[in-house]
């Protein structure tokens, strides 16, 4: 898995289909990976990361507001690590569906400060 410090190398990874993490905080990154047949971006928080509340506040949103957040899904990783995952779209639209994408999962996962993380 290659590793970028920059969001246009990650839509770059994403867009080829090729496994990428793009660490945006102590504990938070985003993975380019395949679930099940599909291709996506997964928001990754780190179990040690994670906020007492922040998993009950996230699938509070995700099914009290599900018109938000059609396609999201919501999950532990083997290694208790927090993941919400969406297909990458192919919509033609590229970055924009992406950004799209990557702010509705910071938002959904109650880290919506980091949203503006373009670098």
């Amino acid at each position: 898995m290659i590793r970028v410090s920059r969001k246009a190398e990650f839509y770059a990874q994403v867009a080829a289909e090729q496994m990428a993490i793009w660490p945006v905080a102590t504990g938070i990154s985003f993975i380019s990976r395949r679930e099940h047949h599909d291709w996506g971006i997964a928001l990754h928080i780190d179990s040690r990361t994670l906020q007492p509340q922040q998993l009950r506040g996230a699938l509070e949103r995700r099914f009290t507001q599900s018109h938000l957040f059609p396609d999201y899904f919501l999950f532990l990783d083997s290694q208790r690590d927090f993941v919400v995952w969406h297909a990458a779209p192919d919509d033609g639209q590229g970055n924009a569906s992406l950004d799209n994408i990557r702010q509705q999962q910071l938002l959904l996962a109650g880290l919506d400060y980091l949203a503006d993380t373009g670098r």
